[in-house]
């Protein structure tokens, strides 16, 4: 599949406040001088990183306060995607929920499920229907996790939320064929992000992938419109692993970063 040229084109990006999201947005501007739209909760933050992106690279960008679980949010982003003709889409917006499962509040999973699962998926649909309608080529990353591949014990929602994804990516590529829109997801193991500090693992931040070469990787498996990437040659052989090994053992195993809780 060819490649998208972002050089000059908005793209969208969610979850642009921390994490992943603002790495990508300033790789974005940086890398590729794509104009990011950044999509986020936190407006100030939001605000902070237009000026660093206008200050440092001397690129344009456009805000978006939305919460991608509400229905009003989802509609706003979609509306500035076809008003300033976005030819890219990041979505990295998401939420977890840590600890043993029945030791977790409704009121935790509900958050997830309508973020995750219930919100991306009606943000996803709507920035297709805009994209199927451009004459150009369009793509779209959905930032995964391995955990989706492997199971999350202590995170088994927030697993069980992005296998979701992985398996709606999959079926939605196939019926986009021959429309000019890609999509794919983007499947990384830990990263060093405030969503994983808030993980209580055993380790602490070894063996993290720092957040700004994530990012790098994830903007670049966008650009080159890719069905599906894992990065890093660890994640891939623990993804291999997943697709060979008793899936029981392969559980086991990946409980091991996490403290158990008391």
């Amino acid at each position: 599949m060819s490649a998208l040229s972002i050089a000059g084109s908005w793209v969208v990006v969610t979850g642009a406040s921390s994490g992943l999201g603002r790495a990508a947005a300033l790789c974005l501007a940086s890398s590729y001088k794509a104009k990011p739209i950044l999509v986020g909760r936190r407006m100030s933050s939001l605000l902070d990183l237009q000026s660093e992106l206008e200050a440092r690279f001397g690129v344009a960008s456009e805000v978006v306060r939305a919460d991608q679980s509400t229905e009003d949010g989802r509609a706003r982003i979609a509306a500035k995607v076809e008003e300033l003709d976005a030819i890219a889409a990041l979505l990295a917006a998401g939420v977890t929920s840590v600890g043993q499962f029945d030791a977790n509040k409704i009121s935790d999973y509900h958050s997830l499920i309508e973020t995750n699962v219930l919100g991306f998926t009606d943000l996803l649909a709507r920035i297709v229907s805009v994209f199927k309608r451009r004459r150009s080529k369009t793509a779209i990353l959905a930032i995964s996790s391995l955990g989706a591949e492997t199971s999350l014990p202590y995170q088994a929602v927030y697993g069980a939320s992005k296998a979701y994804i992985n398996t709606l990516i999959q079926a939605l590529s196939v019926e986009l064929r021959g429309t000019g829109v890609s999509v794919g997801t983007f499947l990384p193991g830990g990263i060093d992000t405030a969503m994983a500090a808030q993980s209580d693992l055993r380790w602490g931040r070894m063996g993290l992938v720092d957040a700004d070469r994530c990012a790098a990787l994830a903007v670049k498996a966008l650009v080159r419109r890719r069905s599906m990437t894992v990065p890093g040659l660890g994640n891939r052989l623990t993804y291999l692993a997943s697709r060979t090994l008793p899936r029981s053992l392969v559980g086991r195993a990946a409980a091991l970063p996490y403290r158990r809780p008391e």
